[in-house]
């Protein structure tokens, strides 16, 4: 019962430092393996699917609301946004932290901290706009399945602007966390063997880093046919 309640407390831990809404982590996601999402090429992620979860939440400074798209059947609209007053502390924080090449970086947009098998897909695929140019950022983390606090984050960056654009981010290109063995000891998890597991993800982030919102204003992101496919 004790390494039950560690290992969900780390869990939560890791939520917070991946933009998952933490208030969606439960003891559901420590079930047994047979619980896990196991995806099939061209799955596609869509509001309807409840590992997918809608609504607003407030994170590092932002207002962050993830709805379904009003024109686009299937696709998913995220809303970012500074909360009223002044620049808080823990924004600025991010903005100075996203200038070290080394630092960890934190996602905030469209999350999930549901468990996935992605051992048949090799990329995730999708179409993007943004209200602005912006540097986006897709995180991932996943587990070795003999041992799930041993873990590895991976991630990638890209662009997106005002015209639709297609993205295709093999899980081959994306990069070691910076900084993770730190940060997954601070969390009370242990770092992994900088390999990815597709077959053992427990998290899952595509949004921005929240000190890289443009001119520190508003951001809407489209995000349509998100898929992992071969």
């Amino acid at each position: 019962m004790r390494a039950f309640a560690l290992c969900l407390l780390s869990f939560l831990m890791t939520g917070l430092t991946t933009g998952l809404p933490t208030g969606l982590l439960g003891a559901s996601a420590f079930a047994a393996d047979a619980a896990i999402l196991r995806v099939q090429p061209g799955d596609q992620a869509t509001p309807a699917d409840g590992s997918w979860p809608l609504g607003a939440r407030q994170e590092h400074s932002l207002r962050v609301e993830v709805r379904a798209h009003p024109e686009l059947p299937g696709g998913f609209l995220v809303e970012i946004a500074p909360l009223p007053g002044p620049k808080g502390p823990s924004q600025q924080a991010f903005r100075q932290q996203g200038q070290q090449k080394d630092a960890p970086r934190v996602c905030v947009g469209l999350a999930s901290a549901a468990r996935r098998d992605l051992y048949k897909t090799r990329a995730v695929e999708l179409r993007i706009r943004a209200s602005r140019p912006a540097q986006g950022l897709l995180v991932m983390t996943s587990s070795n399945t003999q041992d799930r606090a041993s873990r590895d984050r991976v991630f990638g960056l890209f662009t997106a602007a005002g015209q639709w654009k297609t993205l295709r981010l093999p899980y081959g290109t994306l990069a070691p966390m910076p900084g993770w063995a730190e940060e997954s000891g601070r969390l009370g998890l242990a770092p992994g063997d900088n390999v990815f597991r597709p077959d053992s993800v427990e998290d899952f982030c595509l949004g921005i880093e929240p000190g890289r919102l443009p001119d520190g204003g508003p951001l809407t992101l489209e995000i349509d046919a998100l898929r992992f496919v071969r």
